[in-house]
């Protein structure tokens, strides 16, 4: 979702007249011609002064608008620039420490229910086990790893192509325990419209591939840390099963420990972490409205965007009913908040290119491998 902010403004292109102690008073009627001294003018003049015929300095007309943010003045004859001060991003600095905050609790309680199956009770005061506080530091980092990699994806991008936007805004959420990861994700505000149709493909693209990179080792140590249970050992009513992407299958045989029949995987928060950042990957690429995915689909088409997103809200709350009642939370959010329509993009002409379209089709691979129908199970919903 962008909005344009457009607080540029254009420089005076006219001048006042101007006095000074030193040179004749020329009357400035222009400020790119000559100016011609007229009886009338000479008669207005004071009688010490002259008219001058000497050239009038121009006044520079800017085009564009600057790299920086750049306020222009008029002294009379020529427009000056003033750098403006950027604003302070207090704002994503507060929301950054209250994830942080709220991403490294879970990993607190997270993490002792990892060794819950071995007895002993969960404590929620963090400032009573210090010890486990810290420990817990590291899962909280690696939340808001993937979620800085995937929003400044799209930051990089929106500044290659000189589009202003802003830092992220992480969304802290202190959830329950074992469901979200302290967080509702992360955003950055673009304050500019997109500039040309390979601009919008860059920066919707450039945010799944970062998170995605991030999520795949995330993931992989998690799994080395990750447990053999028997499952009948958990009768505290505290177990979830995971929806297992098409990538789980491959990474677990290659990294989480070997497992017999009657057993079952009890994940690390770790490989929960990753886990999360799959199903946030996934769900962004889905092709619909102002999502990652719908900038995709706006890319390759302007005509079928709109059908296949009202398609795809209504494919979801199908899900939602049938399968996991989540999807239709997430259906009314995209249908009223993000909406199924996509504003316009100048330049729409450019080809993308066979590189872009490998980029596509390498964004609808990671999208498949990382999708969950039932991302969770054992919900009582």
């Amino acid at each position: 979702m962008s909005t344009a902010d457009t607080d540029d403004s254009a420089p005076s292109t006219g001048a006042a007249p101007r006095r000074d102690d030193e040179l004749s008073w020329t009357p400035v009627s222009s400020p790119t011609a000559p100016v011609a001294s007229s009886p009338a003018a000479e008669q207005a003049a004071p009688a010490d002064w002259a008219p001058d015929s000497s050239p009038t300095p121009t006044v520079p007309v800017r085009t564009e608008p600057p790299a920086s943010p750049v306020d222009w003045i008029d002294t009379g004859h020529v427009a000056e620039p003033r750098v403006v001060p950027r604003r302070r991003p207090v704002m994503n600095v507060l929301l950054f420490l209250a994830t942080l905050v709220t991403t490294t609790y879970w990993g607190f309680v997270s993490y002792q229910g990892f060794y819950a199956v071995d007895g002993g009770d969960i404590v929620f005061n963090p400032f009573a086990a210090p010890g486990l506080l810290l420990a817990a530091i590291p899962l909280g980092l690696s939340v808001i790893a993937f979620l800085l990699a995937h929003e400044m994806g799209h930051y990089v991008a929106c500044r290659y192509y000189d589009i202003p936007a802003s830092l992220p805004y992480f969304l802290p959420f202190p959830s329950p325990p074992f469901l979200l990861p302290g967080t509702m994700g992360a955003v950055i505000r673009i304050k500019g419209p997109i500039s040309s149709r390979r601009a919008l493909f860059d920066i919707a693209v450039a945010g799944p591939l970062a998170g995605f990179v991030v999520a795949l080792p995330i993931l992989a140590v998690g799994l080395t840390q990750s447990r053999v249970i028997d499952p009948q050992s958990f009768t505290d009513g505290r177990m979830l099963t995971m929806g297992e992407p098409l990538i789980w299958a491959p990474l677990a045989a290659l990294f989480a420990p070997t497992m017999f029949d009657g057993q079952d995987l009890h994940v690390h928060p770790l490989a929960f972490v990753g886990w999360f950042a799959l199903l946030v990957t996934s769900m962004n690429l889905l092709p619909v409205g102002q999502l990652d995915g719908g900038h995709l689909l706006y890319a390759f088409s302007r005509r079928w965007h709109r059908p296949i997103s009202l398609a795809v809200v209504g494919l979801m709350t199908l899900a939602g009913f049938y399968l996991f009642p989540g999807w239709i939370f997430f259906a009314l959010m995209v249908f009223f908040v993000l909406g199924t329509k996509h504003p316009p993009v100048p330049r729409y002409d450019q080809s993308l290119g066979p590189m872009r379209v490998a980029l596509a089709l390498l964004a609808v691979v990671i999208f498949v491998v990382s999708f969950m129908l039932v991302p969770i199970h054992g919900l009582g919903l």
